[in-house]
């Protein structure tokens, strides 16, 4: 009779893949000595790109507070004199939304604030260009106002419907535009509850509602993606995962991409903040081997370390905007268009031209390819002088721990770069890539052109789009994404209007909706 370590030794026979210890396992993988068995279970369909948990809930190691689904709208400054010394900037609640307005705060008190050096005694506008700038925006923000007064910056924040639905994929929940991030966001901007929005600019629709607009795009951070490994596992790269080894993502565009690149791998939908993702990742029950995220959101958190890898060109296209923040604002009109003309002048002035220029082409291309959170679309964009300017900042070749090890500091962008848009123009090159979901069909296109406006470069977003549709097959790929959320979106509806008379409604995993909308798993 054979015993238990032959049956071990049998199984390990089976699989041709070594597998090192405490890697997880692939879904339906043989059990194997010192190896996690998956949780996962397979999508339902060959066109389903996700492998899911048996639950949606997080367990006990890796809790995460389910957020309120009230939406409050802050009210208004309470009295005329401090609408005329405040204005009041808004973010969604998470961690890293907070730490983005945050810094949006921070940048426009050093300007306008107590401690800016515009505001000491001795600043001298005859002789500082700058301070004569701040002087000039603080006098029309302030008219007819002696000694001159610095401005507050106070953070309001709320929940979106994005933040409120963390069981569906982003994918699902994010057909109307990407609005699931900024609508609740934008209707208090809208009422006068709050005077600007601080976005991740990736989150933002390429078509905005009636009477707001984005007043300033700053300085971008890190736009590529970051792979991060789980702790304690050898792997430097995705070429070195085995067979089988789970990917954690939330983004169609990256599973598309790294599904062309790497057939081998296999991929789950991840949701929830920084923290929590990477404590579902390290967890040890854990089924990801890795997890694949925004380096942006990384560094801005502090949590650069855990960066393993950069995911780049040719394999991975960031997202469109991905690393920017933009700042949204009310158009000027109506009885309160002097004061929120100067709100947007104020805005304006810690905007960034390399940014607004490189985002300002990836949206047209978005806005032309009708684009969404669906969309396995990515971008780059870079200046004929990225090597010498980003290149030696926000997005140097060497990691974060590599770049530490070698103890030479990374210099600021403002100090490589001209704070003005050259006057002879610049070339901007742009590469975008549109991939079908099981990786298989692609079309991508690269153009340079001399931009010496913003409407240059986003003449250049729509042309890229324009050869996409109409020189390779970028609308039959987005035609068949579409047709397949459509067949999903049915079938979804079916099994609710099937259910038992009296029942709870269930989603296709058969556990009970939270909150009665429909959920469609997959692709």
């Amino acid at each position: 009779m054979a015993s238990s370590a032959d049956v071990v030794a049998a199984d390990e026979a089976k699989c041709p893949v070594p597998h090192a210890k405490n890697t997880p396992l692939p879904p339906g993988h043989p059990k194997v000595e010192s190896v996690p068995t998956s949780k996962l279970r397979p999508p339902e369909g060959e066109h389903c790109i996700f492998f899911r948990t048996r639950e949606d809930t997080p367990s006990s190691s890796m809790h995460e507070s389910t957020p309120t689904t009230e939406s409050t709208v802050p009210t208004p400054p309470l009295s005329p004199s401090e609408l005329e010394h405040s204005l009041v900037l808004s973010s969604r609640k998470s961690a890293l939304a907070v730490c983005q307005a945050t810094q949006v705060q921070l940048m426009l008190e050093a300007r306008y604030g107590a401690a800016s050096p515009a505001m000491a005694p001795d600043a001298d506008p005859t002789t500082d260009p700058d301070v004569a700038q701040i002087h000039a925006l603080l006098r029309r923000h302030q008219p007819g106002t002696e000694p001159l007064r610095c401005i507050e910056f106070p953070v309001r924040t709320m929940s979106t419907q994005g933040d409120n639905n963390l069981r569906a994929p982003l994918y699902v929940i994010g057909g109307e535009g990407r609005a699931i991030w900024t609508k609740e966001l934008e209707v208090a901007l809208a009422a006068g509850s709050v005077d600007a929005i601080v976005h991740s600019l990736k989150d933002v629709p390429t078509t905005l509602p009636d009477g707001l607009e984005l007043a300033a795009i700053l300085e971008r951070e890190d736009p590529r993606d970051a792979l991060v490994v789980k702790a304690d596992l050898p792997y430097k790269s995705l070429k070195e995962m085995p067979r089988g080894s789970v990917i954690g993502t939330s983004s169609v565009r990256r599973v598309a991409l790294l599904r062309r690149a790497y057939p081998h791998l296999m991929f789950s939908d991840v949701r929830g903040n920084i923290q929590t993702r990477l404590a579902k990742l390290d967890a040890d029950d854990s089924p990801y081997t890795a997890l694949v995220l925004a380096a942006a959101g990384l560094k801005r958190m502090d949590l650069e370390d855990r960066i393993t890898a950069y995911v780049t060109a040719p394999v991975m296209l960031h997202a469109v905007g991905q690393g920017s923040l933009g700042i949204e604002v009310r158009t000027p009109r109506g009885p309160l268009a002097q004061r929120d003309e100067r709100m947007r002048a104020l805005i304006q002035s810690i905007s960034c031209w390399r940014s607004t220029w490189r985002c300002a082409a990836e949206r047209a291309l978005m806005h032309r390819m009708e684009g969404g959170c669906s969309i396995p679309l990515g971008v780059a964009t870079e200046f004929e002088d990225h090597r010498d300017v980003e290149g030696q900042c926000n997005e140097r070749l060497e990691t974060p721990s590599e770049l530490a090890s070698t103890g030479v500091p990374t210099p600021r962008m403002a100090t490589r770069a001209p704070r003005q848009p050259p006057p002879d123009g610049i070339y901007l090159t742009m590469s975008a890539i549109i991939v079908s979901l099981d990786g298989s069909q692609s079309c991508e296109h690269t153009e340079k052109r001399l931009c010496r406006t913003v409407k240059d470069a986003e003449q250049l977003g729509t042309d890229v789009a324009d050869h996409l549709e109409h020189h390779h097959n970028a609308r039959a790929i987005l035609e068949e994404v579409e047709h397949h959320r459509r067949l999903a979106e049915v079938a979804d509806q079916k099994r609710r209007e099937g259910r038992l008379p009296g029942a709870a409604e269930v989603d296709r995993r058969f556990l009970p909706r939270d909150d009665g909308q429909p959920k469609v798993w997959e692709v």
